[in-house]
């Protein structure tokens, strides 16, 4: 299944790429000006069924909706285009009885690979993040893991695969 927009020749994974350059761009500008927002940025390695992709996310926290993380992404697809997307997750804490420091985050992701062999995914999506410490800065840095199930583009065998992924993280926290 190849998705083409005719006008210039873009495939449908370069177009979320690109969206989610812009994404992060204006996330990371928005969030700056604004005292009431959480912005971590996010390097991140995963790999699956789609190949190992290095990369980076923003995540966006506004504090006056509370749980709410908005996560746009790009990286580096096996074929060393550059593929992205987002996810909107909800984190958890206290209403699972994590311990202080910690938090799991699940929601749904929709991701284009830009690659031969995949396009696009989409996944149920979980993040576990451990945060680093500091009193008066907490969550200033953390480390963590990822996880990705759902269903992707084969590209190569013209059919819809699973598709599955882990990873690891850090972030630092604005």
């Amino acid at each position: 299944m190849k998705f083409t927009m005719s006008a210039n020749n873009i495939s449908f994974a370069q177009a979320i790429g690109l969206a989610g350059i812009i994404t992060v761009a204006s996330s990371a500008s928005l969030a700056v000006h604004a005292a009431e927002h959480d912005l971590r940025i996010v390097p991140q390695v995963l790999a699956g069924t789609a190949g190992f992709e290095p990369g980076v996310a923003m995540e966006w926290r506004s504090l006056d909706i509370g749980h709410l993380v908005v996560r746009p992404e790009i990286f580096l697809s096996e074929d060393h285009r550059v593929g992205g997307g987002g996810s909107v997750l909800y984190e958890f804490q206290d209403e699972i009885g994590l311990p202080a420091g910690q938090t799991l985050s699940v929601g749904p992701r929709l991701v284009g690979h830009n690659s031969d062999d995949t396009g696009w995914e989409y996944d149920a999506f979980a993040s576990y993040a451990f945060s680093l410490g500091y009193v008066d800065r907490p969550w200033r840095h953390a480390v963590g893991a990822l996880g990705a199930l759902g269903v992707r583009d084969d590209r190569r065998h013209d059919e819809v695969n699973l598709g599955a992924s882990i990873g690891a993280f850090y972030s630092f926290r604005f």
